[in-house]
């Protein structure tokens, strides 16, 4: 569905691109203009003037930003735009209680430099789209639907293309004229935008459709659910609303695609995870583990290790810099569902949820950047986990960090452990207590 410059991009299993750059890369502001009344769009040029390797349209960028007297904080943004091999966009929307987004809106200006890491996130179109498209945004989750539409509208791909928008008036719509323009004359293309509370000067047909809210009933009868690839991406009820939808409509979910702007304690069901602490984790002082080497001792470190690696019980993942997995071990396997052969030289993403992989990737490029992790030895973490049958699980685990001889971050290892059992019946127990408190009262 790409052009042949913009095909450039890399497969899934190669995300993050290979032929993209490491660690933070500085970037200046080239230009900035206005969206919508709440949205700017910022143009990024590399410093050094050199060349932007392409991404894929609906990938994001991890930036670092330094705000004056304040320590460097990190943030994620949807790259609004196809590759053009110079510059990179970005679409921030004002958030009331924003640092960084407010930072950029009243002080980034041209030339401000922002270092940035590469792009990275699965939340891009299939290779092979044959399959209406349904791209489906509220507010600000319009930023990867306009790449998206834009690497759309330059294929000759036949495929029906539903772009369904969704805000609040005519002055937070932001890329309306963009999207028609790139629309018109494309009948394979359909574009419905809703307003939930028009304006005076806001007139059905000029920029919009519908006067309301989106609901399920429209999305049912407008669109193919039986063979549509659903793109989801908004503000938490848009998404709980429509992914939620979507699944009792029995769509499967393979073929409903999300990205969330927030927490994602927020938008994931109670009943899956039992928190959401971040997915990567640092190691402790490094410490020789002891041995016993009485008369007639036969077991090595060799063979603890082997044991552990070779055991079906929990599973041991490792993945290299770029976070594709390099090992892959009998206990992953029982608990993913992936074999060795299907999950060596995958992106980590394979048994990620897609609305966790922003931020496991946030944090996981940072780590490999710095060398250093906000969390020790011993810490366990707990988050959803994907299966190979679609399948969600509740997880724990550890994660040490694989360095090598030049204190270099090569990689990463994990202990994981499947808990859905006991989450479930911890949740059955708070259910019961809840009740019981509820009758006394």
């Amino acid at each position: 569905m790409l052009s042949e410059t913009e095909a450039r991009a890399t497969a899934p299993d190669e995300w993050p691109p290979s032929a993209a750059w490491e660690g933070w890369r500085p970037f200046v502001i080239d230009s900035r203009h206005d969206e919508s009344a709440i949205i700017t769009s910022f143009i990024l040029r590399p410093q050094d003037g050199s060349a932007v390797p392409p991404h894929r349209p609906g990938q994001h960028l991890t930036l670092q930003v330094a705000v004056p007297g304040q320590p460097s904080v990190t943030r994620n943004y949807t790259i609004s735009a196809i590759p053009n091999g110079e510059t990179l966009r970005i679409s921030v929307k004002r958030e009331p209680s924003g640092r960084v987004s407010n930072w950029l809106h009243d002080h980034a200006k041209l030339g401000t430099v922002l270092h940035v890491m590469a792009p990275s996130g699965a939340f891009v179109l299939p290779d092979d789209a044959t399959r209406p498209l349904v791209l489906l945004s509220g507010g600000v989750g319009v930023t990867p639907m306009v790449s998206m539409l834009e690497a759309i509208s330059r294929s000759s791909a036949a495929a029906p293309v539903l772009f369904v928008h969704c805000t609040h008036d005519g002055q937070t719509h932001a890329f309306g004229a963009h999207v028609r323009a790139l629309a018109a004359g494309r009948a394979d293309i359909t574009i419905s935008t809703f307003y939930s509370h028009p304006q005076v000067q806001d007139a059905v047909g000029d920029g919009f459709d519908h006067t309301g809210r989106l609901d399920m009933a429209w999305l049912l009868a407008h669109s193919p659910v039986a063979e549509a690839d659903y793109f989801i991406c908004g503000p938490l009820p848009f998404m709980r609303t429509f992914m939620g939808g979507l699944a009792k409509a029995g769509v499967p979910t393979g073929r409903i695609h999300t990205e969330f702007f927030g927490d994602v304690e927020d938008l994931t069901d109670e009943d899956l995870a039992p928190s959401d602490q971040a997915n990567v984790a640092g190691q402790g002082p490094q410490r020789t583990a002891a041995s016993y080497g009485g008369a007639g001792a036969t077991i090595g470190r060799p063979d603890v290790a082997n044991g552990l690696l070779d055991s079906a019980s929990d599973a041991v993942v490792a993945s290299d810099r770029n976070g594709r997995i390099v090992f892959w071990n009998p206990g992953a396997e029982r608990i993913f569902g992936f074999s060795t052969e299907e999950a060596v030289g995958q992106s980590l993403d394979i048994i990620i949820p897609e609305p966790f992989r922003a931020r496991h990737w946030d944090g996981y490029h940072q780590t490999v950047a710095s060398g250093e992790s906000r969390y020790g030895a011993g810490d366990l973490l707990a988050v959803p986990g994907l299966c190979k049958d679609g399948r969600k699980i509740s997880i724990e685990f550890t994660i040490v960090l694989l360095k090598g001889t030049s204190g270099r971050v090569e990689g990463m290892a994990s202990s994981i452990r499947d808990v859905s059992r006991r989450f479930d019946e911890m949740k059955a127990l708070r259910k019961q207590i809840a009740e019981m408190q509820q009758f006394q009262g």
